[in-house]
């Protein structure tokens, strides 16, 4: 996981947390999660900022891990003969 700082020049706006999923407002300077080859997922807010590198790299991890497959079982149908 990266971070990345960008210069915010639009008027304040609210933004969700891509962490955390709650509201904030954009400060001057706004935080981008990262994959290591740049991809950006969202921002991050001052909340989860606070909580330090170790808590948001481990919850990165956490949204970003493959969600395993369901398995759904196939009902079966038996031809039951009906007796006269």
């Amino acid at each position: 996981m990266k971070l990345q700082i960008e210069c915010n020049k639009s008027l304040p706006q609210q933004q969700s947390c891509w962490l955390c999923k709650q509201s904030f407002e954009v400060a001057p300077a706004r935080v981008i999660a990262c994959d290591d080859q740049g991809n950006g997922y969202g921002e991050v807010c001052s909340q989860c900022l606070g909580k330090g590198f170790d808590w948001l790299s481990d919850r990165f991890d956490h949204l970003n891990r493959p969600k395993k497959p369901v398995l759904l079982r196939r009902h079966q149908k038996l031809a039951v003969p009906v007796s006269a």
